[in-house]
């Protein structure tokens, strides 16, 4: 009996050791496993990293772009405000001209029809340079009070239409400044 004991003893010796090879490999591969895991989430760390910067420098330079082109447009819209003026100015100096031209000639002892003259050469010139921006005088003798173009700052009896003490402007639909006009009252 004692033999037979002895007998099974090494097969369950080995039996044992095998387990515990197995163990151990087992260990071994969960460990590796582990390892990959880790290795391949820290890879996936640093590629989100790299793209985090990326896209960080991405937005850099697209704010920089950003604020660049505004820059140039603020720059370029200012040009044209000061190229605007100066086309204004330049077409108001023969009017300035004229002027100086009138006072200085009834100094002289010109006559009021040559300062009449001077004053309708300096009107002419002025609504030559309206009209070359576009901008028209409103009608309004005549014509039926229109709120949106016309003043009323008096009113009379009268069946007449809307007589008109200051001229109205416009440039394109927009009212520069409206006609200054006494409106009727029906007398009937």
């Amino acid at each position: 009996h004692k033999h037979n004991h002895n007998a099974v003893e090494p097969d369950v010796k080995a039996e044992a050791e095998g387990a515990s090879v197995k163990a151990e490999e087992n260990a071994e591969q969960v460990e590796n496993k582990e390892l990959k895991q880790e290795e391949n989430a820290q890879e996936l760390l640093e590629a989100k990293d790299q793209e985090i910067n990326r896209l960080q420098e991405q937005l850099k330079r697209v704010t920089a772009d950003t604020e660049n082109y505004r820059k140039r447009m603020d720059a370029n819209f200012e040009r044209r405000v000061d190229s605007a003026k100066e086309d204004i100015f330049r077409k108001l100096l023969p009017i300035i001209d004229h002027l100086e031209m009138a006072i200085e000639a009834s100094r002289k002892g010109g006559t009021v029809e040559s300062l009449c003259q001077g004053v309708e050469l300096v009107l002419k010139d002025a609504v030559k340079m309206m009209e070359s921006y576009a901008v028209v005088p409103i009608e309004a003798k005549g014509k039926a009070f229109d709120p949106a173009c016309h003043e009323a700052v008096m009113m009379e009896e009268s069946d007449e239409l809307p007589n008109e003490f200051k001229k109205g402007y416009k440039i394109g639909d927009r009212v520069l400044r409206p006609s200054m006009v006494c409106v009727a009252r029906s007398t009937k």
